[in-house]
């Protein structure tokens, strides 16, 4: 699958996930914002990046930036608070949708363990991916399906 449909499919499936949740989800016109969905939770906005997550060593791994091509070359460009509030994280490998809020983030990229780690590897600093299911954080609406 080309890079441009995987994108398009995580973002149907943050899409559906959302809505099931019972938030209003509202799709930007065209492809010059920062963010790919716009979530109303009961009056409250945040601007959402989709992001696929790849399977990398009992983790899912997604990136914090953009890559654009201008001029014939590559531009990496980080999200900031002025442009994402939220990623909606989809993970093919598990067949789950995270919320990671920006705040919770920091750069180049985030892995969100899912197995156990190694007897050996360091404990510290470890992002549970159970700690960032998004039915867990719109948890409880009485308006989700």
């Amino acid at each position: 699958m080309n890079p441009s449909r995987r994108g398009d499919v995580t973002e149907a499936v943050v899409l559906s996930a959302l809505m099931q949740q019972g938030v209003t989800v509202a799709v930007p016109f065209g492809d010059s914002d920062r963010y790919d969905l716009l979530v109303d939770e009961d009056g409250r906005l945040f601007r959402v990046q989709c992001k696929t997550g790849s399977w990398v060593n009992g983790t899912v791994r997604f990136k914090l930036y953009s890559s654009t091509v201008e001029r014939g070359d590559r531009v990496d460009r980080s999200y900031s608070t002025s442009g994402v509030d939220a990623f909606g994280v989809f993970s093919p490998r598990t067949e789950e949708v995270y919320w990671v809020p920006l705040s919770e983030t920091g750069a180049g990229e985030m892995r969100l363990r899912v197995e156990k780690p190694a007897a050996k590897a360091p404990q510290s600093r470890i992002n549970w991916a159970s700690d960032f299911h998004l039915e867990e954080r719109f948890e409880g609406r009485e308006d989700s399906v």
